[in-house]
């Protein structure tokens, strides 16, 4: 393990992504950044603990609350966001896609199996979907695959069906500006495990459940951007969570084994000079965790949020939200910046935000950042109707605008 994630950069002479010329101007060499979890729409940890006996019954729940979830109209939601925003880059984590095929679909009814109304809602993929949305403002630049499943089968009131699962992160910038941007070629980093665009961690869980063993793969992708001359390099990612599931204290070193390699692609893989680096996401970590090193294969390491921000190779990264105009004098949550988690199944009245564990993290310590903010944690952006409905996703989007 130390071997693969140390020596990744290694005698490495790589290029830089091709781009454009000189995009249009952002005032005073700013550059406005977002990230939006935007939740597959239930736990899978019942799934992926579930008993042969029980699996049948938790995929089919899971499903269940997919589909009460209203990804389709959440999703909605969550592209207006973005919209109103306008910022430069967009980072999307959970971008997942649930499909069916139907095992028997000549004598399948249509509103059997797939078509079930318990579930059929459940059938989504959001990252088309957002795109959709969109309508063209926005342009995916790089993604990386993370879990897959193909082809699960399961029964759903007497009829069967398979389930296919995929989940992803993905970069989308600004139409205007995609001219100006262009994947980072993660591959040909000798220790890059490609996946589409990006590049799946080293360190990743593999759990015994009762369809076998599971590979819970986490990834990044990153983009070059040119704006108004200034080059930057986004990277995306969304690091495994604390305990994947009840009492996995592995999940906890993996989380860290991650932020390390991430650490040390972004400061060590080759770029123009004087570019500016970001890292975003969903990071699972947080200013509030415990400062406690935990031991690894390539020693100790403490959560991912003070890998990045603590005296890592090239130099520590700021933490944007930091950097917000009284967010060091408030005691208020907006200024606080929590961005998780509402409930599993989004229908709570009130925000039940209670951690800041969405970043946006830059290696050169922006001069300012302004207008860094919470969006979708207000009642007035759940689903219809108007106040009633659900929240757009478990997180709320975080955006910021820096200027260095």
């Amino acid at each position: 393990m130390r071997h693969l994630i140390l020596a990744a950069l290694a005698g490495t002479s790589l290029g830089v992504a091709g781009i454009g010329a000189a995009a249009p101007s952002p005032q005073g060499g700013e550059i406005d950044v977002m990230t939006q979890n935007q939740y597959l729409g239930t736990d899978l940890a019942p799934v992926i603990t579930a008993s042969p006996g029980d699996l049948n019954d938790e995929i089919v729940k899971a499903l269940e609350n997919v589909a009460g979830t209203l990804p389709a109209d959440r999703l909605g939601r969550l592209a207006k966001l973005i919209v109103d925003r306008s910022p430069h880059v967009v980072s999307l984590n959970e971008a997942f896609a649930f499909s069916c095929s139907n095992m028997d679909p000549v004598h399948t009814p249509a509103t059997e199996g797939c078509g079930n109304q318990r579930i059929k809602g459940a059938f989504v993929d959001f990252l088309a979907t957002s795109e959709a949305n969109l309508a063209g403002k926005y342009v995916t630049k790089a993604r990386v695959r993370n879990f897959a499943a193909a082809e699960i089968p399961f029964e759903i009131d007497g009829y069967w069906a398979f389930l296919t699962v995929m989940d992803r992160d993905a970069i989308l910038v600004r139409q205007d500006l995609a001219p100006f941007a262009a994947p980072v070629p993660l591959a040909a980093n000798p220790a890059c495990r490609p996946s589409l665009e990006g590049c799946n961690y080293i360190a990743v869980p593999t759990v015994t459940t009762s369809l076998g063993d599971i590979t819970v793969e986490r990834g990044y992708a990153a983009i070059d951007l040119l704006l108004a001359g200034q080059p930057y390099r986004i990277f995306a990612t969304h690091l495994e969570q604390r305990e994947l599931v009840p009492g996995n204290v592995e999940s906890r070193v993996l989380q860290r084994l991650q932020a390390a390699e991430l650490v040390q692609v972004a400061d060590g893989f080759p770029a123009l000079p004087g570019t500016r680096k970001l890292i975003v996401g969903d990071i699972n970590s947080g200013p509030s965790d415990p400062l406690v090193a935990l031991p690894t294969p390539i020693g100790p390491l403490p959560p991912p949020y003070f890998i990045f921000t603590g005296p890592a190779p090239g130099g520590a990264y700021t933490d944007a939200w930091t950097l917000r105009p009284g967010t060091a004098t408030s005691n208020g949550a907006p200024l606080v910046g929590f961005s998780c988690c509402q409930d599993e199944y989004l229908s709570n009245h009130k925000s039940m935000l209670y951690e800041r564990i969405d970043m946006i993290f830059s290696l050169k310590p922006p001069k300012k950042v302004f207008d860094a903010r919470l969006l979708g944690d207000t009642v007035a952006s759940k689903t219809s109707p108007p106040g009633l409905g659900l929240w757009p996703s478990d997180h709320a989007s975080v955006a910021a605008r820096l200027q260095y």
